[in-house]
Formats: structure tokens, sequence, C-alpha cells
């Protein structure tokens, strides 16, 4: 039996035995005050160079451009220590604990970037590893 578009979206009524949940505050007050509702700009940004890594293992790209996309992940990476990682340390030093949009204390969010930039910088170094034996399969020798 095909639904309609008035039962598709009919509402679903509470158990006789459950009682409604009541906020006390407005839905759009309390989705507006919510820490779930942000991303971790950091830890947002250190998947967005992810992405940027994980395209030197697309083999639709020439060798020196999946080269090129490593590079630039590194290069992000360096970057990303010495005004992200550098900010957040300096809030520590600092004494503030204040936690950012997403509800993470500067802490928490050093902790969770080691985390992320170990296994980031491990898959870098393989990356690395396969493209040196790529570029010598097309001729381009690197010299130590």
């Amino acid at each position: 039996m095909a639904q309609t578009a008035e039962t598709a979206i009919a509402p679903i009524e509470p158990a006789a035995s459950q009682a409604p949940v009541v906020s006390t505050l407005a839905p759009e007050t309390s989705l507006r005050q919510s820490p779930a509702r942000f991303i971790n700009r950091e830890l947002s940004w250190l998947e967005f160079n992810r992405r940027v890594m994980s395209e030197a293992s697309n083999a639709n790209h020439p060798v020196l451009e999946r080269v090129r996309f490593l590079s630039i992940s590194a290069a992000n990476l360096d970057e990303f220590f010495m005004v992200r990682v550098a900010g957040l340390r300096g809030q520590l030093r600092s004494g503030l604990i204040t936690p950012s949009e997403d509800g993470l204390p500067p802490l928490e969010q050093l902790t969770r970037i080691s985390e992320k930039v170990s296994a980031l910088a491990s898959d870098q170094q393989l990356r690395w590893s396969q493209l040196r034996r790529d570029l010598t399969e097309v001729g381009i020798v690197i010299v130590d």
C-alpha cells in the first residue's frame, strides 16, 4: 500500500505510558546554545588536510601532481602548528580554560589534535614512501 503525503508526515503520538519530554528552553534557544551544534574548528581543519593528502593517493593524477598534494598537506600541517596549536598552547599558558563553541576546552582540543596528527603524519610518511617508488618507476630520481 502506497503512503500518501498526509500519512507520511503524520505526527507520532507518544504512548499513553510515556510522558512527553518538555524542554525548559524554547526549541530554537536550546539548539542555538548546544555545543553539539558546532564542529571543532581545529579538528575539522585536520580532516580537510587529510582530504588534501588523500589526493596524493589518487592514481588519476600524474605522479608529480600527487607529490604536490602531499607537499601541500605537509606545509599545511606546519602552518597549523605555528598558528593554531600555538594559539591553544598560549591559552593554556595564560590559564584560559574557556571551551570553544563545540564545548572542548583547550587541553582536550590539544589531546584530540595530537591523536589525529599522529595518524596523519604516519599516513604522510607511508604515502611518501610509495610516491618515491612511483617516481623511480617513471624515471625521476630523488637525490639525497
